[in-house]
């Protein structure tokens, strides 16, 4: 018991930095979610769901444009 508490303590201590809080925003944004990767959950007014889009990461910054045409940027806080 004590063996498996330590090794999940372990485990959240070693969450990488590129995973903690981004904010996204967009024209119509109801909802947004990034995680440092390779591309963005982005769901804007208007649709039923959302879906994810690639997008260019520099530093601080994610920019990605929608299926519409929609832009996006997703900022790490």
């Amino acid at each position: 018991m004590k063996i498996g508490l330590a090794l999940a303590l372990l485990a959240i201590g070693c969450i990488p930095a590129s995973a903690a809080g981004w904010t996204c925003s967009a024209p119509g944004l109801i909802s947004g979610s990034y995680d440092g990767g390779d591309s963005a959950y982005i769901h804007l007014t208007g649709f039923s769901n959302g879906n994810n889009y690639p997008v260019a990461k520099k530093g601080s910054r994610a920019t990605g444009t929608t299926k519409n045409g929609t832009r996006f940027v997703c900022t790490q806080r």
